[in-house]
């Protein structure tokens, strides 16, 4: 029996999503591809695998049950690709730096080419993409920059050095549209509009918390929830009346004229005295001088760059 890794890995992604295009996409191949791809991959193990129909694909009961074994596999591989990669990087004298898409990830995005950095270390900076507590634990980073909520993003493997620490959460709207009183707040009344907020690329476990919240406080949830790839989108949809912006933290500093004609609350402070941490995070087991002379060097410029308040 000879099965392709790569057919494996595009096999999982396909099950994941059960959209032949958007694995193409994630895959950078084409649909026909995928598909070639697939039937190979059911001939050299001899089992129908997927079953696919105008409404879309959904796996067979052998599917499933080879899904559990490819994922094992699968796992192993890219662990294993990820820990090659990782000793190449030391070879080289390479840190990889994964940066977030919040208003502190994007200063430092243009802010880290001026940082004086050990001899002989080249960082190499990339935007974080997916899961970066468990793409930092698997070597797939070496430093990471990043914003999360309450204890998200938190293990036992990675150890914080915190930048910048802030209370509650921001609620903001245009008068224009919604007639709330800042002064008279009531949080329930907002989760009847729709919600704007950051990601979980902008802040990690925000959006999640506050749904266990919205549930285990009021019983309800807002009737629309819209993520935003930043906070500066998500106050442009509310300025245009599209719902109430919630971030974490004291937001509205970071939004610039995009915060201009929103009237806003900061809420939950006394309950959330640490709300959004936005911090430099490390492995905790890391032993590489490269890379901790680099976490060290970054977090030297977050201290110039985001003085406390």
């Amino acid at each position: 029996m000879d099965i392709d890794l790569s057919a494996l890995l595009v096999f999982r992604h396909l099950a994941q999503t059960g959209s032949f295009t958007e694995t193409g996409k994630r895959w950078k191949i084409s649909q026909p591809a995928v598909s070639l791809m697939i039937g190979r991959l059911e001939s050299a193990v001899g089992l129908i695998l997927l079953e696919r129909s105008s409404s879309g694909t959904r796996l067979t009961t052998e599917g499933m049950q080879f899904l559990e074994k490819a994922n094992e596999v699968c796992d192993s591989y890219l662990t294993f690709i990820d820990g090659m990669r990782s000793i190449g990087r030391r070879l080289d004298h390479e840190v990889l730096v994964g940066i977030d898409r919040s208003w502190f990830g994007s200063i430092l995005m243009e802010s880290l080419g001026q940082a004086v950095y050990p001899d002989g270390i080249t960082p190499r900076v990339c935007e974080i993409v997916g899961n970066w507590t468990e793409a930092l634990e698997s070597t797939q980073y070496d430093v990471v920059l990043a914003g999360r909520f309450l204890r998200a993003g938190l293990s036992a493997g990675i150890q914080e050095a915190a930048i910048r620490k802030e209370r509650g959460i921001t609620v903001a709207w245009n008068p224009d549209f919604y007639p709330f009183d800042p002064v008279n707040f009531s949080f329930p009344e907002i989760l009847r509009t729709s919600v704007l907020m950051p990601d979980s690329g902008v802040v990690t476990g925000f959006a999640s918390s506050l749904e266990l919240w919205c549930e285990h406080a009021y019983g309800m949830q807002p009737p629309n929830s819209v993520p935003f790839t930043s906070e500066i989108d998500a106050a442009q949809a509310a300025a245009a009346g599209l719902g109430v912006l919630i971030s974490p933290g004291d937001a509205m500093p970071r939004l610039g004229g995009a915060g201009e004609g929103l009237i806003h609350v900061r809420t939950f402070e006394f309950l959330l005295p640490e709300a959004f941490t936005f911090g430099v995070y490390c492995r905790s087991d890391e032993n590489s001088k490269d890379v901790l002379g680099v976490a060290s060097t970054i977090g030297k410029l977050c201290g110039k760059l985001f003085p406390k308040t």
